[in-house]
């Protein structure tokens, strides 16, 4: 396709886009972060759709899906944001506020001490979880049953929890 067919066109589409934008926000800011977005994102199938006559619909769903992305990821964010802001309220913290960065650090020692008195495989079966690994991968990794794993894992955390109630 021609740049300057293609340039037209989008002219073109720009302000249709915009118009179809209002329906998801008045926000002219966002409106604009729509349409840019949208284009942008049509532009990787420019051959594809650009000569097809529904392509305004087409451009439509795009900016539809964009706008509900956007939405769940600023509601996610919100909520933990709200949580956040939550949990340090119901500890008597008032704006602004930070962490304690020394009682965290303090505590992490004495969980890092505590896992080393472990034998070392339930040590290192506990730090790969804590990494993100899955118990069926821990279960593959030491060739024991995914319910053993978890089992272990739990008595861990159980133990560490006993040992420092202080830091719940």
């Amino acid at each position: 396709m021609e740049n300057k067919v293609l340039n037209l066109q989008l002219i073109e589409y720009r302000s249709v886009l915009k118009s179809l934008a209002y329906k998801f926000t008045n926000d002219p800011e966002d409106i604009q972060d729509l349409v840019q977005e949208t284009l942008l994102r049509a532009l990787k199938y420019v051959d594809q759709f650009f000569h097809n006559p529904r392509v305004v619909s087409w451009l439509f769903v795009i900016m539809k899906n964009i706008y509900i992305n956007n939405y769940r990821n600023r509601k996610h964010r919100y909520l933990y944001e709200h949580n956040t802001a939550s949990s340090y309220q119901d500890l008597g913290c008032r704006e602004p506020f930070t962490e304690n960065t020394v009682e965290n650090n303090l505590a992490l020692k004495d969980v890092q001490k505590a896992l080393t008195k472990l034998p070392k495989e339930y040590k290192e079966m506990f730090d790969y979880h804590v990494e993100g690994y899955k118990y069926k991968e821990l279960a593959q990794h030491y060739g024991i049953p995914e319910g053993t794993i978890k089992s272990r894992i739990f008595l861990i955390r159980k133990s560490l929890q006993k040992q420092f109630p202080q830091y719940r």
